[in-house]
Formats: structure tokens, sequence, C-alpha cells
């Protein structure tokens, strides 16, 4: 099946990212940052009582979001602008919209040098942004493979890894060279990308095979595969389990991380797509494109605990837990 047009929102039937799912800060996240397409907006989400304490307007059909390594500044890609947006968490407005080319929608964050890396679904390239004097200044490009899409950097800031859509793998990157290391095939049109937390292994989640990939970073290669469900996009992990988002079943993927084998499905909203867990790992929340909802799921008991209404088309593709 072809892919959606990555530049818009529910009404475009656009594409989606996803990246690291890194968080930090509390234990239990206190708010999602959710990236609203359809309606041109962030919505900052209270998770205590599962109310949006504010919409931040972000033209350009707001897509992936990555946050900075203190946690005050998200960083929000605008496929249709096309560029990215720089939003102040604390005082929640946009602070500036800087301009990329071609179509910005997978991003990530350098935990250790907070660079900025902005993935040109067009083009076979990342873009690299740093902070500079109080603004996010565009400071070249990293050659990939093709289309793309999810993000992730390891724990010590050196190496990046992305997803390459059509390429049918994940380029490793050295942050410091800007030169890709290793190239590693996996299953078809990987699309979300994240890391445990030691930063040994990655997961991609296969939109077209309908798996997810286990790679051994140290060895550089795919080590397994696990089922999924239908058009998988973003995986996240909690404890010693792996949670995949499967969009077009309305499901997600629930696996081992031991034994790496398929353990239970969890029935969400329409078109579930982005996913993160709370620090503790006790949490974990899911962005519902279709029904405008955050799923919240019990990480231990694997039950859906309560959906909270948030703006038409939510992403939150990436790093939108804080």
């Amino acid at each position: 099946m072809a892919p959606r047009n990555p530049t818009g929102g529910r009404r475009r039937a656009g594409l989606l990212l996803a990246l690291s799912l890194w968080t930090s800060g509390a234990a239990v996240a206190a708010e999602a940052i959710v990236t609203a397409q359809g309606d041109d907006r962030i919505d900052v989400v209270d998770l205590d009582s599962g109310k949006v304490l504010a919409e931040i307007p972000v033209a350009g059909s707001p897509a992936g979001i990555a946050l900075s390594p203190d946690r005050r500044t998200a960083y929000v890609t605008r496929p249709d602008g096309p560029g990215l947006a720089v939003i102040d968490l604390d005082q929640r407005k946009v602070t500036s919209l800087p301009d990329l080319p071609g179509g910005p929608l997978g991003i990530g964050v350098n935990p250790r040098t907070g660079a900025v890396y902005a993935a040109d679904w067009y083009a076979k390239r990342v873009f690299v942004l740093v902070p500079r004097d109080d603004r996010l200044a565009r400071d070249g490009e990293i050659a990939t493979g093709a289309s793309p899409s999810g993000i992730a950097v390891t724990p010590d800031g050196r190496t990046l890894l992305v997803a390459n859509r059509e390429g049918n793998s994940v380029s490793v990157i050295d942050a410091e060279t800007r030169r890709q290391t290793t190239l590693i095939p996996v299953g078809e049109h990987p699309f979300g990308l994240t890391l445990d937390p030691d930063g040994r292994r990655a997961y991609t989640a296969n939109v077209v095979s309908n798996d997810v990939s286990v790679i051994d970073l140290a060895e550089g290669r795919e080590i397994a595969r696990i089922p999924a469900g239908e058009r998988p996009y973003v995986v996240a992990l909690a404890g010693g389990r792996g949670f995949v988002t499967n969009q077009y079943a309305g499901t997600v993927s629930v696996f081992d991380r031991t034994t790496l084998k398929a353990l239970a499905t969890i029935d969400v909203g329409d078109h579930p797509e982005g996913i993160a867990a709370s620090r503790d790992g006790s949490r974990l929340y899911v962005a519902n494109w279709g029904s405008n909802t955050l799923s919240v799921i019990d990480a231990a008991t694997l039950k859906v605990l309560r959906e909270i209404k948030v703006g038409d088309g939510p992403r939150a593709f990436g790093d939108f837990l804080r």
C-alpha cells in the first residue's frame, strides 16, 4: 500500500514521524506536548487532570517533536512550512520559526550537545541545527539513506541513528564527524526508531512488513524480527516490554524484550501513531490520530485507564513527555 503524503494533517493524509522516545524529569510525566496537526497547534496536556492546559498555534502542519536536554524547549517539525518551530515550554509560546527546505519530518536532539537533527523526507539528508545566540542556526547536513524518518541519539551523544524508510535500512552516524559508519538492513519501510536506555539496542517499526526489527548496535546488525499488527509506526519501552502502535489495526502490540516474543495486543483509539512511556515505566501514552485522543495504558496490567481529548490529528511523534 502506498504511503500517505508526509506533509499534511489528517485532511491532507499526512505521514508521520517516529523518533527516539527518551523521557526525563519527574518519575511520572507531568505533561504531554502533543502535535495536533489538523488544528495547526501544539497542545500542552496535564496528564494528572487530563486537561489541555494550553493551545499553542503552529502553522505548517506540525508533526514531529523533540525536547531539549533541559526539557524547557520543544522543537517541532512543520512539513508544510517547511521548517521548524521552537517553543518555550515555560512561557508556552513560539520563539522562532527556522526555515528549512524539503520536507522536515523526523527530529531528534543530542542529549550532550543540544544539537538538533531534522530529517528531510524528500532527500537523503538530515539537517543539523545548533543553539547559537538564543536562536537555532543551521550548521550543515548529514547524508543518509532514502526518505530518512525516525531519529535517535545514543545517551552519550556520540552516535546518531536514522531510519531510512525507502531504503529499508538504518544509518549509524558518528555525531562528531557527521559520517555514516554503518548501514544496517532491517524490515520493509522502517519508520519509528527507538533506543533502549543504555543505547545497546535499537528498534524500528516496519510499516510494510508489519514487524519490529531489533538491532544490536555493538554488532551492527539486526538480530531479530518481532511480529506486530497492521502498519506499525512507533515503539516505546517500559520495563521489560516493548509497545508498538499499529496504525491500521487500532491496537498496541506488546513484546518481551528478553525473549523477543509477542505477548499481547491492546485495543486503543483510531489510527494510533505516537507512543511514549513515563520515566518510571508505569504508564504508556498513545496519540490516536483518528480519534483525537491520548490513550493512557497501565504498563503492568496492559489495560487502558482512560482517554484524554486533544486537538485534531494528534501525532506526538518523538520525545513528547516532560
